[in-house]
């Protein structure tokens, strides 16, 4: 055989090989940990990132909410929700570091590893009410209202 046939059909046995025509791989099903509402927390620079009673969300008809006391000194409160223990699939946060939230404006949450603090800079002092809601794609709905 001539060198160039046989350059020929090795290269057409390679490219071959590597078809993927007509070949799929299985991809495996991965479950989305369903985001456990009860046992989420506001965790910030306003309670020292820590899992209180204070902090823990409860029900109400709108979703589930926590009611925290702001100063508006112009600096931003970081904060982000998850578990008593920083469950990955439980933490909820941003999808970029510093992403801020304003007031009575619906955000959505990416409940992952790697999801960031989000940032309120309140306009006033008083009461906020962070709520929250299942929303698609192992996502949280978050709305922040000022009640007093």
């Amino acid at each position: 055989m001539n060198k160039t046939l046989l350059v020929i059909i090795f290269s057409l046995f390679v490219s071959a090989c590597s078809s993927r025509s007509g070949f799929s791989i299985p991809e495996v099903a991965q479950s989305v940990p369903k985001i456990q509402f009860e046992n989420l927390y506001l965790r910030g620079v306003f309670n020292w990132w820590e899992a209180t009673s204070a902090y823990q969300f409860k029900k109400d008809s709108k979703g589930w909410f926590v009611n925290v006391e702001l100063i508006a000194d112009g600096q931003p409160y970081d904060f982000r929700l998850s578990d008593a223990i920083w469950t990955p699939s439980q933490s909820c946060g941003g999808n970029y570091k510093g992403q801020p939230v304003m007031v009575s404006t619906k955000i959505f949450l990416a409940c992952k590893q790697g999801s960031e603090n989000l940032q309120f800079t309140p306009s006033n002092t008083g009461i906020y009410r962070f709520q929250i809601a299942p929303a698609d794609d192992n996502e949280v709905s978050l709305v922040i209202t000022r009640t007093q």
